[in-house]
């Protein structure tokens, strides 16, 4: 059975995900094309560069996302490793990860949602790792700096902000007045450096254009497409499935693991306000989106008290996500 050989904790796992990935990306390598951005979308400075390097390269940015897919799910399974928010050693998150972010066919190619993703992971790590240490003065300011660094590359990642202070709130309810000060200043201090570049090169017309675009563009992923309407409302029932089986458990967990789903949380309400108050804001944010209900569906699917349900669930998930590699040849419906 499929949900059986995911949740285990063999080695050969290693292996699986990135083949995995590859099966599933495969068609789109038969003929890649480059992601649609809209202007100023892909002209934060630090996109820039990998911008240049992949130029007009479709193969290239392919190869590209997919690295970053299959870095950003074993990253995944190194914070559950780590902090074991999910008292199973299971491999079962990071192929959800990847099953859930291959149904977005069009972030088959590069885009800075990835950087941005694998920097706010790495933000998070910051936090939970503050978990039961006295002094955590240099993990507020890396986590500031990691969450700054990303929003360079997807300038949408600021608003993620309010998850550092909240963020060590939750997973240490004593935080100091000085570690706010630090992760303040650790995402101000990336800032500075990029504002003094556009200041010295003449770009600040550049950058306040480039942001203006990420508020004003309007971008809708669901509007007459049928198939990906149908894909998202399954997460959504994933979605609701798994946190009700959470809150049903919840008594039964460790403190730890309750306050790191706390944390999960947030980045699962600031990217769905995103969607609602940002028409800028697009299919990309189920990337980050993904993150936190990898864990919570991981969670259900794991400790389902009827298997043969997370088996169906699992299956239709697979199911999807094929179809949705072909959902370019069907009719696209109101």
């Amino acid at each position: 059975m499929l949900l059986k050989a995911l949740k285990s904790n063999h080695a050969f796992h290693y292996f699986l995900i990135p083949l995995i990935a590859i099966a599933i990306w495969f068609r789109s390598f038969i003929d890649p094309a480059l992601y649609s951005f809209y202007p100023g979308e892909d002209m934060m400075i630090l996109y820039q560069p990998v911008n240049y390097l992949l130029g007009s390269s479709p193969l290239a940015s392919h190869i590209t996302a997919l690295v970053f897919a299959i870095l950003l799910a074993f990253l995944i399974l190194k914070l559950n490793v780590q902090y074991a928010f999910i008292r199973s050693r299971s491999l079962l998150p990071p192929s959800l990860f990847v099953l859930i972010t291959s149904g977005m066919t069009d972030l088959r190619a590069m885009h800075p949602i990835y950087p941005a993703a694998l920097f706010l992971i790495l933000s998070v790590d910051r936090i939970f790792n503050t978990y039961d240490k006295e002094s955590i003065h240099s993990n507020a300011f890396d986590s500031g700096v990691f969450l700054a660094t990303g929003s360079l590359f997807y300038f949408n990642l600021v608003f993620f902000f309010p998850l550092l202070w909240i963020g060590f709130i939750t997973i240490r309810p004593n935080v100091n007045w000085r570690e706010y000060i630090l992760t303040t200043l650790g995402f101000i201090l990336p800032w500075l450096a990029a504002l003094s570049y556009y200041l010295i090169t003449d770009g600040t017309i550049e950058l306040i254009q480039t942001i203006k675009a990420n508020f004003t563009m309007h971008q809708d992923f669901l509007s007459n497409n049928l198939p990906m309407q149908i894909y998202v409302g399954f997460l959504a029932l994933l979605t609701f499935l798994g946190s009700f089986f959470l809150i049903a458990q919840y008594d039964g967990k460790k403190i730890s693991s309750r306050r790191y789903f706390k944390a999960f949380f947030w980045i699962f309400l600031i990217s769905v306000i995103l969607i609602l108050a940002n028409p800028a804001v697009s299919e990309e944010i189920i990337i980050i989106l993904a993150i936190p209900l990898t864990y919570l569906i991981s969670n259900y699917l794991i400790f389902i008290k009827k298997p043969i349900w997370g088996e169906v669930f699992l299956y239709l998930l697979v199911a999807g996500v094929i179809a949705l590699q072909f959902a370019g040849q069907f009719p696209k419906f109101l």
